[in-house]
């Protein structure tokens, strides 16, 4: 049931409004390098993805079903209706032990954490891989063979999955005893540039390890130029995706488009088999101007709805034939009448 509860959460990253962009922002620390937000209610309001949702949804076998709403039942958590956003964070610090950047997932929704905690407990195998316990006075659920998953309800309304160091950090802004991200003027000022309404946004300041990273791989070593970067996508009826980098001085602008313009011919390449990937490849467009490299990618309704076609139409035809009935085997000579 914890599984259940978590990656059923963190796995509509790939399926909000400014005013909720704004709440979670809040609550991110000031130490966050980067950022990345899912808005589930833009995202399941587009009538494209609702009805892609409807029609998995009724080609559920009766025992899905019947999960489906136990699961519901139990947890009071339906995830397309209480579950409307999350904001994944990476911090700037390492863990000295295990290397890994303080991380979390933060989540906006609507949460009976009493009625969650009795579901874990009343379930036998949630409560093999999970205690119940306090983090730093709050209901926490804890996964027993990983000591960094750990989920905290910080209110009725929002809650945080991560390690523990940076689920401190969350309880320590929540609390009023540490900065949020808004003081970080220069990730700030790279918010303000974002396009924060999109159904999926991020922006970033690359780290300082990662860009020597770039210059010790001779394919990379242009985009270590790259500073900062911000996101956007958005899938109603159209597809649009814009990314934005931001370079560190205007001489270093023709390596990083000779890199990403190779980046893309390699990926077309790779595509080439396959006709659709290539025409929605061959859509992407590159362009650079001062101390900025963009890539944006536009695909109109129609050419999805193409797309769809041919590519239901070769799994029509690549599907494997029905196995025939087995031919019954003829009576014995004594059996017949």
């Amino acid at each position: 049931m914890l599984k259940r509860v978590i990656f059923l959460a963190v796995s509509f990253l790939f399926v909000i409004n400014m005013s909720f962009a704004g709440d979670l922002l809040s609550l991110t620390p000031d130490d966050a390098a980067f950022v990345v937000n899912v808005n589930l209610e833009k995202m399941l309001s587009s009538e494209v993805i609702k009805k892609q949702i409807d029609d998995n949804m009724a080609k559920q076998t009766p025992e899905q079903k019947k999960s489906f709403d136990e699961f519901v039942a139990k947890t009071g958590i339906d995830p397309f209706k209480h579950i409307k956003g999350l904001l994944i964070f990476i911090g700037n610090k390492v863990d000295e032990k295990t290397q890994k950047p303080n991380a979390a997932v933060l989540i906006d929704g609507t949460f009976d954490s009493e009625k969650i905690i009795k579901a874990i407990k009343e379930d036998p195998k949630a409560s093999e891989d999970a205690v119940i316990e306090k983090f730093e006075g709050l209901d926490c659920i804890k996964g027993k063979k990983n000591a960094d998953g750990v989920g905290v309800f910080l209110d009725p309304n929002s809650a945080v999955i991560g390690n523990p160091d940076s689920i401190k950090t969350v309880i320590g802004v929540k609390k009023g005893t540490g900065k949020n991200i808004k003081t970080n003027a220069n990730l700030d000022a790279l918010l303000k540039k974002a396009d924060t309404s999109a159904a999926i946004w991020g922006a970033g300041l690359l780290p300082a390890q990662l860009k020597e990273q770039a210059k010790n791989n001779p394919q990379m070593q242009p985009l270590a130029a790259i500073n900062a970067l911000f996101f956007a996508f958005n899938y109603d009826k159209d597809l649009n995706f814009d990314f934005t980098g931001e370079l560190d001085k205007k001489e270093s602008l023709e390596g990083v488009m000779t890199s990403l313009n190779g980046f893309l011919a390699m990926i077309k390449m790779m595509a080439g088999q396959s006709p659709e990937a290539a025409q929605i490849l061959n859509l992407i467009k590159v362009e650079g101007a001062d101390t900025t490299a963009k890539i944006t990618l536009k695909v109109p309704q129609a050419t999805l709805d193409e797309l769809k076609k041919k590519i239901e139409e070769k799994i029509k035809v690549n599907a494997p034939a029905p196995t025939p009935a087995p031919t019954p085997a003829p009576a014995p000579e004594g059996d017949k009448k």
